[in-house]
């Protein structure tokens, strides 16, 4: 992040943000996106896992599973990716949280 801190006495005392809003909203999308790529990962679900569901190589009901939470995480950061773009301040975009869906059992 690109900010500036003065300090005052050895106090922190204002915080001033000098990137522009598009450095900003770039900035919280890549955020957001590792954030959801992290929690798919976190999850159990490498790339070969995923690509292996993909091609339906294991049970249909594992597939199933797998695919759906990795769709609601693609619609959690596509839901904070609009917040983001509509954002009109340097606040409102840092303000954007992702909220991972629970990981269902069977992954």
């Amino acid at each position: 992040m690109m900010k500036t801190q003065i300090f005052l006495h050895g106090k922190l005392v204002d915080e001033i943000d000098t990137r522009s809003i598009v450095e900003c909203v770039d900035f919280n999308i890549k955020r957001i996106r590792q954030l959801a790529t992290d929690n798919i990962q976190s999850a159990g679900l490498d790339e070969s896992t995923q690509k292996n569901a993909a091609l339906g190589i294991y049970p249909p009901e594992r597939c199933e599973v797998i695919k759906s939470y990795i769709s609601a995480c693609r619609n959690e950061y596509l839901r904070c990716k609009a917040l983001i773009l509509a954002a009109q301040t340097n606040d409102e975009a840092d303000a954007v949280q992702f909220v991972a869906p629970p990981v269902p059992e069977g992954i």
